[in-house]
């Protein structure tokens, strides 16, 4: 955390107290809050975590709003750094502190806000909605949630709601928990631990994949605007730049372009897919992890990416075989396992050596003008359907004015592929588009969860379960004061 640019302020304030006539000459020079961060070379943000639209992905540096914070350092021409803070409260309590020069958190609406804070343009739009856990009745309205505990994130839009519907429904209850995001409720309510939670509808919709069980109940707000959050002061010069920042974005469609990468591939999972995915990860993925992880280490692929090839392509099961003839975990063909020197094609050690160098192969093989993610996502569509048909929708997305190095163009252009009219003009032909669409969507969506549900046992093993009665007792006592504490905030 950098805060050395501050103190510098302070001590010119205090000398200039014992001048006023210096007072009066330096006021008209003091730098702006802009100023001071291009000086410094760094804008300071403070992002909740997990930041809205994303979880997972372990470096945390693919997100939603980390991508468009650090468009926005790039486009001051700084660096950018970022510090986590789950708790809505204390993340708005460091911006008026002068601990960090702004905010962003999933929880930001315009109008939820401490004293102090004030918030820039909006580049995101949510409903908050009231969740609950299949196979129980699912209430209507909060006339059938009265007589049950709903738990939101502590000071939070969500708990102001609560109190203006009090008025209409004066038997309503809800938790304001102060060690939970919103993620955390939604786990909560799977488990059943919690009854009903309430959390923003793009925090639902990111982690349906994840927690398969839990249903939307109803809306309980119209849509309200998202936005970054900064310190409530005359000097307006960061709060401008960055709705400058977003006026651009928003013009040049970059934004949408940023929305659309990061949701697009969200789809409503199939309970029995979904259910069947959590069984094969607890029975059939510990007997390949180690080798996963090995052929990720040795060619520099995350193994969870691996891992869900792997399952995309066969479930897990090394002894798959399709109607096509492929065959193994990654389900390689006669002619790619002989132009990897495979010679069995269902040893699960040489089938997933032979993906792993096979998709390392085609990743190189793009041309350097794709860049990113974009890379990783062309790279299994390749796999997929071939190199050749993904370099036609490439040219496709060209020809109408795309760009052909962004996956978010090409993809909209993959299944044309199937059309006469536009296959003809290709060289290589027809090639059922689709395939490689939904491909590479499922892939997402199955990497997203692996990478959360990691993430998720080494947060269990950081805090060990009690193992001695005594051990019990004071966990149950540090819980029941820690909700003494909240319950008096």
């Amino acid at each position: 955390m950098r805060l050395s640019r501050y103190p510098t302020l302070y001590s010119v304030s205090k000398l200039l107290c014992l001048a006023p006539l210096s007072l009066i000459l330096f006021a008209s020079h003091s730098p702006s809050q802009l100023s001071l961060i291009l000086n410094s070379g760094q804008l300071n943000v403070v992002m909740s975590n997990p930041p809205s639209g994303e979880f997972g992905k372990q470096s945390g540096d693919t997100g939603f709003d980390f991508r468009l914070l650090n468009a926005f350092a790039e486009h001051l021409g700084v660096g950018l750094h970022i510090i986590h803070q789950p708790n809505l409260s204390t993340l708005q309590t460091m911006i008026v502190n002068r601990q960090v020069d702004m905010g962003a958190s999933h929880s930001s609406d315009l109008l939820n806000r401490k004293p102090g804070v004030a918030t820039g343009s909006a580049y995101l739009r949510v409903k908050q909605q009231l969740i609950y856990k299949d196979g129980k009745n699912k209430p209507k309205s909060f006339a059938d949630v009265a007589n049950k505990t709903t738990s939101v994130e502590f000071a939070s839009r969500q708990a102001a709601s609560l109190k203006l519907l009090q008025r209409q429904y004066s038997q309503l209850k809800w938790h304001e928990r102060l060690d939970e995001n919103p993620i955390g409720l939604v786990e909560k309510v799977q488990t059943g631990e919690l009854d009903y939670a309430i959390v923003n509808s793009n925090i639902f919709d990111i982690s349906r994949s994840i927690y398969p069980q839990v249903s939307v109940a109803f809306d309980i707000s119209l849509e309200q605007e998202v936005a970054w959050m900064f310190r409530d002061v005359k000097d307006k010069s960061l709060i401008q730049a960055a709705n400058n920042f977003m006026a651009n974005i928003n013009n040049n469609g970059t934004l949408e372009q940023l929305t659309q990468e990061h949701y697009q591939h969200i789809k409503k999972v199939d309970y029995t897919e979904a259910m069947a995915f959590y069984r094969r990860m607890q029975t059939r993925l510990p007997k390949w992890q180690t080798m996963l992880k090995d052929s990720g280490s040795q060619y520099n692929i995350d193994w969870h990416l691996l891992a869900a090839i792997s399952y995309q392509e066969s479930h897990w099961n090394d002894k798959a075989r399709s109607y096509t003839g492929v065959r193994g975990l990654m389900m390689l063909t006669k002619a790619t396992a002989k132009e990897l020197g495979i010679k069995n094609r269902i040893d699960p050690s040489q089938s997933i050596d032979g993906g792993a160098r096979y998709f390392k192969k085609i990743f190189k093989r793009l041309p350097a003008s794709i860049q990113g993610e974009d890379r990783t996502w062309f790279t299994l569509a390749s796999y997929n359907v071939g190199y050749g048909h993904v370099e036609d929708a490439r040219i496709l997305t060209q020809r109408q004015g795309g760009d052909p190095n962004s996956w978010d163009a090409v993809v909209k252009r993959l299944p044309l592929l199937s059309q006469k009219k536009y296959y003809k003009t290709l060289r290589r032909g027809y090639a059922r588009g689709r395939e490689p669409v939904k491909y590479v969507a499922n892939i997402r969506q199955y990497y997203d969860i692996l990478i959360w549900q990691d993430e998720l046992a080494q947060r269990q093993q950081a805090e060990p379960e009690p193992k001695t009665a005594e051990e019990v007792q004071t966990v149950k006592l540090k819980h029941d004061d820690r909700d003494l504490r909240m319950s008096l905030l």
